[in-house]
């Protein structure tokens, strides 16, 4: 085969490829509203479809993981009863599944420019008086990968969203002049409402920011832009929604009872595991990891507020929600459970859509507080300490499949120079726009951690020294064309970065290390480049 037909195949696969990934988004964030919907027949038809779907345009197409992963999903919900939610470790094994999808479709971007990534996703509409605004917020916006179309008449716009119907719209409060009521308008138009972003020179009035939460408005920006804001406003609307699902424990003697309790749970798409000997709660724990527990009050040997007790003595479950299920109705009782523990009482029976909401609502909280202790509030990264806890785990666990794991350090360049000559509010800004820009351009399989101050971490599971290094200097170059802007100036920023993979038997702590004298060799070959471990050793 000559190179201009391998080429065309190339161009061919990529064009298609949008299909591919549109589906495969599809498919995964459809399973995240498992916990909204429940199971039911509507869902799980449309849910098999996409799976059968997304397989055959998978393997038409030559995205080899996709088709796998997609096929078996595909397999395992044909044994599956629409009617009737699967036991837990199906669920398991659905989920594992769409992981499997959800990282085989960020994995096929690895080898592309942040600007090719663009073609698997709809565009963002830009409506502004000024025009000049609008194309220098399309360039901005293009480095994150996010294709946009401009427009500065009002008639073009609405001719376009009949054409093809954008991911998001931004619009300028002043554009053809009332840009709500004319995004508002075309909301009532359209069968489901397209997010939009609007934007005002001046603060808006109480009644404009009512009238823009009308208009499906999921933000409203005025003075100057903060494209930091606006970007991760967008993101969330391109992302693959892959949280894993929540995991409750069921403590109960009477087998039926914790039966009844995991076949209703499992209908939200919840895992669950039942203990039936109370005394075994801590062994299952350390195994599980539940998000929530639901215990009985009464049982043999142990009453629930005993093994409350119990369980709030060790620090490391301290805040792990625990609700009572029991059919006691004394309000004293039930009350003085809670005192000894516990979170919530339910009384049995309960609804069940009364039962999963609480559940669901604990399980929320919990893992909100529980990301909030392990993060960074600036950037939404893991912290320093998690980030090397990360690192750890991901190397066991790659050790045991025999893959490498590669780990890169980051390092503003000259950073003290921004601080000092923009103030720190600026410094804070673009730490926190490389933050979204490492966040939108990895597998959500990889961790991206705030290291300290101005450097970076990210942990690459299954990936070599090579690729990790392509990948981090195609970022780096990308990065180093974004505009920051500070009053009426306009600056650029890079960084260095320093990257090493695994070797066999190596301690987490040793792989920071030489990861972490790679970064010192860039800087001192003149900063704005990656180094690999291997060549700087």
């Amino acid at each position: 085969m000559t190179n201009s037909k391998q080429d065309q195949l190339e161009q061919l696969k990529q064009h298609f490829g949008r299909r591919v990934h549109e589906q495969a988004r599809s498919i995964v964030n459809g399973w995240s509203t498992l916990q909204d919907v429940h199971w039911n027949e509507v869902w799980f038809d449309e849910f098999s479809q996409s799976a059968a779907k997304l397989h055959k345009l998978a393997d038409r197409y030559k995205f080899t993981t996709l088709a796998a992963a997609s096929q078996q999903l595909s397999e395992l919900l044909v044994q599956e009863d629409g009617h009737k939610a699967p036991k837990s470790d199906v669920l398991e094994k659905l989920n594992r599944c769409i992981s499997d999808i959800a990282d085989a479709c960020s994995r096929v971007n690895d080898d592309l420019p942040v600007k090719q990534m663009s073609a698997g996703r709809k565009p963002v509409y830009l409506c502004f008086k000024d025009p000049s605004m609008a194309s220098s917020l399309a360039e901005q916006m293009s480095h994150f990968g996010i294709p946009t179309q401009c427009y500065d008449d009002s008639g073009e716009f609405e001719k376009s969203i009949l054409y093809r119907l954008p991911s998001a719209i931004i619009v300028d409060k002043d554009f053809a002049d009332d840009g709500i009521a004319l995004v508002t308008k075309l909301q009532g138009e359209l069968r489901a409402p397209i997010p939009a972003v609007f934007y005002s020179a001046n603060p808006p009035t109480i009644e404009e920011r009512l009238a823009v939460v009308r208009a499906n408005g999921i933000a409203f920006f005025d003075g100057q832009l903060d494209f930091g804001m606006l970007i991760e406003q967008l993101m969330s609307i391109y992302s693959l929604r892959n949280e894993p699902p929540y995991r409750v424990l069921v403590v109960d003697d009477s087998r039926s009872q914790s039966t009844y309790a995991e076949k209703t749970l499992n209908f939200a798409g919840i895992f669950t595991r039942a203990v039936n000997q109370p005394l075994d709660v801590i062994d299952v724990m350390d195994s599980f990891h539940p998000d929530a527990i639901l215990m009985d009050m009464y049982m043999p040997g142990c009453m629930g507020p005993e093994l409350a007790q119990v369980i709030r003595q060790q620090a490391k479950y301290d805040a792990i929600p625990i609700l009572y299920l029991s059919a006691e109705s004394d309000i004293e009782k039930q009350l003085d459970a809670v005192s000894r523990g516990g979170d919530d009482f339910l009384t049995k029976p309960v609804p069940k859509d009364v039962l999963i909401a609480t559940v669901i609502n604990r399980c929320r909280r919990h893992r909100g507080l529980r990301e909030q202790m392990i993060r960074d509030s600036l950037t939404g990264l893991v912290d320093h300490n998690n980030t090397l806890e990360a690192l750890k785990n991901d190397l066991k666990r790659m050790a045991s499949e025999n893959k490498p794991v590669s780990f890169a350090m980051i390092d503003i360049d000259r950073f003290k120079l921004v601080n000092d000559t923009y103030g720190h509010g600026m410094g804070d800004r673009v730490i926190h726009a490389l933050a979204l820009y490492l966040r939108q351009r990895f597998r959500m399989t990889d961790t991206i951690g705030r290291y300290g101050g101005e450097e970076f971490a990210v942990i690459l599971p299954d990936t070599d020294e090579a690729t990790a290094y392509n990948l981090l200097n195609e970022v780096r170059d990308s990065f180093a064309k974004l505009v920051h802007r500070h009053k009426d100036t306009d600056i650029t920023v890079t960084f260095s970065c320093g990257v090493a993979s695994s070797q066999p038997d190596e301690e987490f702590s040793e792989l920071a290390q030489r990861a972490d004298s790679a970064l010192y060799a860039a800087k001192r070959n003149g900063r704005n480049q990656v180094c690999m471990a291997s060549d700087a050793e």
